[in-house]
């Protein structure tokens, strides 16, 4: 069992990495990260936390399609946690009681909201920013070189044991440092390009023209 973990754990990276080749190569990097700042504007000041769910399940699918990193439990966990932060101040409506704890609606849907905002935002994130983006100048290499890094160590975290944690973290930092910070990934075609382009443009059309209808409903 113990050599059987391993070999299952490379065949998940190795998948995560051919999404990752070709989700890159079907978008322009800045055209993503702008399309993704734009789309989040959108998400977080979208005022229906039903569109909201839905952008986040979105936001998701597309964070597991660029072959980042993604925990359905992780995430399932963290916003369970908001939620259940959110219910310590009982406020409107008491729905039912949990022992001692009053579930109140508006605690309830206040948590939820916050819940779907944050892990939307961190998909989204994780979906329009990927390692090939450039931004010109001295500030522009040094955000590149952290994007390169912060995804080393994400990749890596799986790595990391409680039996052997300073040794695990010691071949952490010799894996994040002992590469330079620039990307062999394959640059996008023009052709690819230009169709994840439309679709970059369609979704953040979307996105922009669900807010201005919500708003213009009152």
């Amino acid at each position: 069992m113990a050599e059987q973990r391993p070999g299952r754990t490379e065949r998940l990276r190795s998948r995560r990495a051919a999404r990752r080749e070709r989700y890159e190569a079907f978008f322009d990097p800045r055209f993503l990260a702008s399309a993704g700042l734009a789309t989040s504007l959108a998400f977080l000041f979208q005022p229906s936390l039903v569109v909201r769910a839905i952008m986040f399940a979105l936001f998701f699918i597309a964070a597991v399609a660029s072959g980042k990193r993604v925990s359905p439990l992780a995430t399932l966990l963290v916003g369970l946690g908001i939620v259940a932060a959110n219910l310590l101040v009982p406020v409107g409506k008491v729905l039912y009681h949990l022992g001692p704890m009053a579930v109140t609606q508006f605690a309830l849907l206040d948590g939820l909201g916050k819940a779907v905002t944050f892990e939307g935002l961190i998909h989204i994130s994780k979906a329009s920013i990927p390692p090939t983006l450039r931004l010109p100048g001295r500030f522009g290499s040094i955000v590149a070189s952290a994007f390169v890094y912060y995804d080393r160590i994400v990749e890596y975290r799986g790595n990391l044991r409680p039996s052997s944690l300073m040794t695990d973290v010691d071949a952490l930092m010799l894996k994040v440092w002992e590469e330079p910070a620039t990307s062999a990934r394959a640059e996008p075609s023009p052709s690819h390009s230009r169709l994840g382009n439309i679709l970059l443009i369609a979704v953040t059309g979307l996105a922009l023209g669900a807010l201005v209808l919500r708003f213009a409903q009152g």
